[in-house]
């Protein structure tokens, strides 16, 4: 992440990684609303008061933790929904864990760019936790993995544990997807800014775990060999994901290692009808980094 001077938080990544973060923050998003719809109250809906904040209570967990998601101002306000949701509805696991991951997030406070070592411990600790309490829930286990991975890697810089379990997710994950609705906070489809390239996340491997992570992968391993292995993967089971594609312009930034690159660039544009901006990109990327071999 990138250095914040001033403030006290957890060490930073480069600017180059900061970049990469937004770029999975806008996969993850994918092409849905951008926040849960905020459920109104019918009339014989009554409120009630955890810890100080008065909090209309709703028919169902779904609504309950919707409610408590659109709260974003006031981080104790939505701490208090998001506790009366663990209290009201102990049978309906699947929100009960949906609750717990935004718990757990609370803990990097307003800004995660802000978090210190000691915060983000405490959402570890909690995400944890939830990994082994939902372990029959793959939409809430994996998603405490990635949230693990994340802050291993991305605040804290400790590579070699956030790369083991995005590994993990690789592999226990294969088929499993994720809801078009963001499953973070702080995701916001890491495309550069719409307003200057239209890219789109709207085709079927996007919302893969396993090629996420192994997209992560390839962005955070210093190891060349880690990362092709991470690669060649996405390729082998994901050749015509956007993950792939984004994956793609993350070698084509690294010193060039093999001619055989401008082919598999060729096939990827060749199948890739639904992102025109992303194949520009990887186009140019290529003429750049194919020079050194040319003059070599």
């Amino acid at each position: 992440m990138r250095n914040m001077p001033g403030k006290t938080k957890c060490h930073r990544r480069s600017e180059c990684g900061w970049f990469g973060l937004f770029l999975v923050l806008q996969i993850l998003m994918g092409c849905a609303a951008e926040a849960p719809d905020v459920a109104e109250p019918s009339n014989d809906l009554t409120d009630v008061t955890v810890s100080g904040f008065t909090i209309p209570v709703f028919a169902t967990a779904t609504e309950q933790l919707n409610y408590a998601k659109s709260l974003s101002v006031n981080l104790l306000e939505k701490s208090a929904a998001l506790k009366l949701i663990v209290g009201r509805f102990p049978n309906d696991r699947q929100q009960q864990g949906g609750a717990r991951l935004e718990l757990a997030y609370i803990h990097l406070g307003d800004d995660f760019r802000l978090a210190d070592a000691a915060a983000c411990e405490k959402a570890l600790a909690a995400y944890e936790a939830i990994a082994r309490e939902f372990a029959d829930l793959p939409a809430v286990r994996a998603k405490a993995y990635w949230y693990m991975a994340w802050i291993y890697t991305d605040l804290l810089e400790k590579k070699e544990k956030g790369l083991a379990l995005y590994s993990l997710l690789a592999e226990k994950y294969p088929e499993d997807r994720f809801s078009r609705i963001f499953p973070v906070p702080w995701l916001k489809l890491v495309f550069p800014n719409p307003e200057i390239k239209h890219y789109t996340a709207d085709d079927e491997h996007t919302h893969s775990w396993a090629g996420l992570a192994l997209l992560e992968i390839v962005r955070n391993a210093d190891n060349p060999e880690t990362r092709m292995n991470a690669f060649e993967k996405l390729w082998l089971e994901h050749r015509h994901s956007l993950t792939t594609g984004y994956a793609l312009k993350e070698i084509l930034r690294q010193p060039p290692t093999s001619e055989t690159m401008a082919r598999i660039v060729d096939e990827y544009v060749k199948g890739n009808t639904i992102n025109s901006e992303l194949n520009k990109d990887l186009l140019s990327g290529l003429a750049q980094w194919a020079s050194p071999i040319a003059t070599n």
